[in-house]
């Protein structure tokens, strides 16, 4: 039997008032929309990240309509995280997605 895992699209998050160095650590939970169901929904962080490396896919669109998919990533002290940039030389579309505190 084949499992299909559609798409989510990250529409918002919700962020502590908690000061970090790293401001991906400070997105605590993320909302989100599937693409097949058009179910929505609010993931942790930490379960996001599990569902990404388990083969889930998802993503934030941008300003122009692209899509830009979210990568896993942890701190050097063992912290999960979420982002679509690879690196920090390009801004990354999930920091600029509408926060909740």
């Amino acid at each position: 039997m084949i499992l299909l895992i559609m798409p989510i699209q990250i529409t918002g998050v919700y962020r502590t008032n908690d000061e970090y160095d790293n401001p991906y650590l400070a997105i605590n939970s993320l909302m989100w929309i599937d693409d097949h169901t058009q179910n929505r929904g609010i993931t942790t962080r930490d379960v996001l990240f599990d569902w990404i490396n388990d083969n889930g896919t998802a993503y934030v669109l941008d300003e122009e309509g692209n899509k830009a998919k979210l990568l896993t990533a942890t701190t050097k002290s063992g912290y999960k995280y979420v982002k679509t940039a690879f690196d920090e030389t390009k801004s990354d579309k999930l920091l600029n997605l509408p926060a909740t505190k």
